[in-house]
């Protein structure tokens, strides 16, 4: 009874022990960084999204929660609102970031060794269309409102041309995916689309046989890629943090391997690149439509 008295009594001084030292130097908590990503991406990339959160977790001392939104215009809210730290966006919502001095650039990212991508023009190959504008009349899908590729570039080239979407079509829709918008042509559900070339350049890859069916009409661009972007009152350390982590991805092996499966080469840091022609492009389109 003595024993187990003298045992107790210090299995309770160790718990005591342990406390006081959890109290004095208490466990620090990993800092929390909401990654924002659109509805924009293929739906079956979530796998690799989820490995993109892993990596920057174990490149960092951060506890990265992935914050999914439907539309462009809701991210670029929720980075406003301070509720998304970094997020992947198109280069139509930096050029609003950047005007409203809510948003700055981290990364920029390579694909296939370029900084740049268009917005293609696409529809079935047995189709009559040979240019863009011989859509009059059709039915004709966009991906996001404020997407460059989806629906920016497309609609600003009408409208130098003296055309307006609205009376120019028979009716067109969001399908707020370039995916969507791919697999709408494909199933005959709209008569042409407008999508980023990356993506479809992807599709392709994941699809020869569906991407056999459909013809390249016509290229808007180029344009700068859509990059990586940080609210603007993100820490210098966060932010110096997050960065070196994007840009040396692809000398990192399971980093490279996502890399690999988005199709990308490489983050870079951004430098000379030029938004400028987006953020015209954006101020037509909203000041006439």
């Amino acid at each position: 009874m003595k024993i187990y008295q003298i045992l107790t009594s210090k299995n309770q001084i160790l718990t005591i022990f342990f406390l006081l030292l959890t109290l004095l130097f208490p466990l620090q908590a990993k800092e929390k960084i909401v990654l924002g990503l659109t509805g924009t991406v293929f739906k079956d990339d979530l796998k690799n999204f989820m490995d993109w959160e892993h990596y920057l977790e174990n490149k960092n001392e951060f506890d990265i929660q992935i914050r999914f939104s439907k539309t462009y215009a809701e991210m670029n809210a929720l980075i406003k609102e301070n509720r998304v730290d970094v997020a992947y966006v198109c280069n139509s919502s930096y050029t609003k970031l950047d005007k409203d001095k809510t948003g700055k650039l981290l990364a920029i990212p390579i694909v296939d060794g370029s900084d740049q991508y268009y917005s293609y023009i696409i529809t079935k190959k047995t189709a009559p269309y040979t240019q863009f504008l011989d859509f009059k009349g059709a039915i004709f899908a966009f991906t996001d409102p404020e997407s460059n590729s989806g629906a920016i570039a497309p609609i600003y080239h009408m409208l130098q041309q003296g055309l307006n979407p609205k009376t120019f079509f028979k009716s067109y829709i969001y399908t707020y995916e370039h995916g969507e918008s791919i697999k709408a042509v494909l199933d005959g559900f709209v008569d042409g689309a407008s999508v980023d070339s990356i993506v479809f350049t992807r599709f392709a890859q994941k699809n020869p046989t569906q991407i056999e069916k459909l013809k390249i009409i016509q290229k808007l661009g180029p344009y700068t890629n859509s990059p990586i972007v940080v609210r603007k009152n993100l820490s210098e350390k966060q932010f110096k943090a997050l960065q070196k982590s994007f840009v040396t991805m692809h000398l990192d092996p399971y980093g490279q391997s996502i890399l690999q499966k988005l199709s990308l080469d490489r983050f870079d840091i951004p430098t000379n690149q030029d938004f400028s022609d987006v953020a015209k492009m954006v101020e037509v389109v909203e000041e006439q439509l």
